[in-house]
């Protein structure tokens, strides 16, 4: 079982590397056709005229994949990832079919609420490609965490 972790065990500075998770051709294709049909999705043919010369993967794939690393590593124990807000979205990079991806994540602030039962815990995520480390896509989260009783 996962150490519960609450919002006085957590530091700012503290990092997260994630596991990988890898973003396969067939993957690429099916979460687009269901949730961003776009041609440079899901068209090879069409796509070699789009921007990117080829397929790429959503990026609503490509943060879907970050939530799913940061849940499965499980940075408040058994307490779960709840997020409140996103900040600073960036896309920097395509993201190619079969590229596996990672997250480096730093906590940047905490912030007790005012009733004292949770805190607000900032969280820089960089989505990274594991091949040359490049960021992909960042992004800041608050995340809703609760004090110890």
């Amino acid at each position: 079982m996962t150490k519960t972790r609450y919002f006085e065990d957590i530091q700012i500075g503290e990092k997260i590397r994630t596991s990988t998770f890898d973003l396969t051709a067939e993957k690429v294709h099916e979460f687009a056709s269901e949730y961003d049909p776009q041609f440079i999705h899901v068209d090879e043919d069409a796509a070699k005229e789009g921007p990117f010369g080829t397929i790429i993967a959503s990026g609503w794939q490509t943060l879907s994949a970050s939530m799913r690393l940061m849940a499965l590593e499980k940075p408040f124990g058994s307490n779960p990832l709840i997020g409140m807000r996103i900040d600073e979205l960036k896309f920097a990079k395509p993201v190619y079919p079969n590229t596996t991806i990672y997250v480096d994540a730093e906590v940047i602030s905490l912030k007790k609420s005012t009733n004292g039962e949770r805190g607000y815990v900032g969280i820089r995520l960089e989505t990274k490609n594991k091949a040359n480390d490049e960021i992909v896509a960042s992004q800041v989260w608050t995340a809703l965490v609760p004090c110890n009783p």
